[in-house]
């Protein structure tokens, strides 16, 4: 008769050691049989309390082919350690013409028997019960140890020691994620740039909304361990700093109140860069509940400490207004000294920033696909029985559909890292001296490149730029003349400050 063997370990206590030791008494039991055996299938540092393991479920589904007549185990728990699942798989093995067999415990083939085995797997999942209240309680003690409980790891974090340690190749990947949400990258925008290079979840499956929610929720990326409710800070290293964590978070809460920026009022370019000379609080989007008469809504920024008995007297600001104000003065930087000025600083971060983890990974696992291919030919070589070859094609058909996939990947990878020369950041800059000043993703660029923070006063602007000069200030003097109406030839004059706007 034809068997194969089963084997497994359930947890890391447990070591590969444990695993031949099993095949050993399986292999002696089968010799003294008679039995042939034609392969082995093998869990590792998996539970049998669940029927969720790979080589099991790949067991069972091979005994469909007919290849096998004998599944043979150290011990019935090493099949499975509940009543229900050890009746429902050795269900589908009696339909399939196969028989689980112990090597150590003597179970007949008469009504005696049937008794001896219900004992054995009710003795099994009774210990497995009992063995799963001292492991809560050994969990509560990890818990306050800072060391791993087990569950899925997030991404960024490998275990070592039980304890979690930054990943180094898939840790830039969670930066980048943050950094990207924060930098008003859409979810979906995210979720497909991600897939395209196949950079999967901690789960391993493709980025989705759901996921990509959870992930930017998760406080462990700030080094918080977190189990049942208890929160350690620095129980584990932190991947993202408070600051970004926090803007994250910030503009999940205004995406959910606004989902969707086809159906906003309007968009706030200003955002998260405009404070409150006073109380140096963010200025938020506030639209007006009045109508003009050509149904026009007015839309201002408004500091978040104004209105309403709160602290600030700070008046609000028409939002065009204001954002006409800084979007000229960010033009005027955009001299031919400071556009090679900037050019040279891009390029520089840029090259600091060219994070090739990813693609070293990829070239990694192809590696080992490749060696391990190369071991399943040299087995086939040497192997003579035709079932064990066709599993071996089979097997070796996957590893090489693998390895098209990973070279895919890794080419998506590659072209990710193009940086840009000096000449090349110049010429895309000199075209920005002369966009349409009305065009809203150039004003938006404008913003992004130059603004790092403006604090608005009643009589007074100070705009600080990213280009590291000196602060820009612009009085209440220029102020008035503004909201006295000038002509756009004297606005020019006066620093370019806003473009001429009536309805303000």
């Amino acid at each position: 008769m034809n068997v194969v063997i089963y084997a497994r370990y359930s947890d890391s206590k447990q070591r590969e050691e444990s695993i031949e030791g099993q095949l050993k008494v399986c292999c002696d039991y089968a010799e003294k049989e008679g039995y042939n055996i034609i392969g082995e299938y093998i869990d590792r540092a998996i539970s049998a309390k669940t029927d969720d393991r790979p080589q099991f479920q790949r067991m069972i589904r091979d005994s469909s082919k007919k290849f096998f007549q004998g599944i043979i185990v150290y011990q019935l728990d090493r099949f499975a350690r509940n009543r229900y699942d050890s009746a429902h798989y050795k269900h589908i093995l009696k339909k399939n013409g196969v028989t689980v067999i112990s090597a150590r415990e003597t179970i007949t083939d008469d009504a005696s028997g049937i008794l001896v085995e219900a004992m054995l797997e009710g003795m099994a999942e009774y210990y497995s019960v009992e063995l799963s209240q001292k492991v809560t309680r050994g969990m509560n003690i990890n818990a306050e140890k800072g060391l791993s409980n087990g569950g899925t790891t997030p991404l960024g974090y490998r275990i070592e020691n039980k304890r979690y340690v930054l990943d180094e190749e898939r840790a830039p990947i969670v930066r980048e994620i943050f950094a990207k949400y924060a930098d008003d990258w859409s979810m979906k925008k995210i979720c497909d740039s991600l897939n395209e290079r196949h950079i999967t979840t901690a789960q391993g499956t493709s980025f989705n909304k759901n996921s990509l929610h959870t992930m930017l929720k998760n406080r462990k990326y700030l080094g918080i361990y977190i189990y049942n409710g208890h929160e350690i800070p620095g129980g584990m290293p932190q991947i993202i700093n408070k600051d970004l964590f926090d803007k994250v978070q910030e503009k999940m809460i205004a995406n959910k109140k606004a989902p969707a920026r086809a159906r906003a009022k309007a968009e706030y370019i200003l955002s998260g860069k405009l404070f409150c000379g006073y109380c140096k609080e963010k200025m938020t989007g506030h639209s007006s509940n009045q109508i003009s008469k050509k149904g026009v809504i007015f839309n201002y920024y408004k500091c978040k400490n104004s209105g309403k008995g709160k602290t600030c007297n700070k008046k609000m600001v028409h939002k065009d207004y204001i954002e006409d104000i800084v979007v000229n003065e960010c033009r005027k930087l955009l001299t031919p000294q400071n556009i090679r000025k900037i050019a040279k600083e891009v390029v520089k971060i840029a090259l600091s920033m060219d994070d090739r983890s990813e693609m070293k990974r990829l070239e990694s696992l192809i590696q080992k696909a490749q060696e391990e291919k190369s071991n399943q030919m040299a087995s086939l070589r040497a192997c003579k029985d035709d079932t064990i070859r066709e599993m071996i094609f089979e097997d070796l058909g996957k590893i090489g559909a693998d390895i098209k996939e990973l070279e895919k990947q890794l080419e998506v990878e590659k072209a990710r890292h193009y940086v840009m020369t000096e000449q090349q950041v110049i010429a895309h800059l000199t075209k920005l001296t002369n966009g349409d000043i009305r065009d809203k993703t150039y004003r938006k660029s404008l913003i992004r490149l130059f603004v790092n923070k403006i604090f608005l006063y009643d009589d007074r602007i100070t705009i600080t730029f990213n280009t590291g000069d000196e602060e820009t200030t612009i009085t209440d003097v220029l102020l008035s003349k503004i909201e006295n109406g000038l002509s756009g030839k004297n606005l020019c004059v006066l620093n370019n400050a806003v473009h001429q706007d009536k309805t303000l």
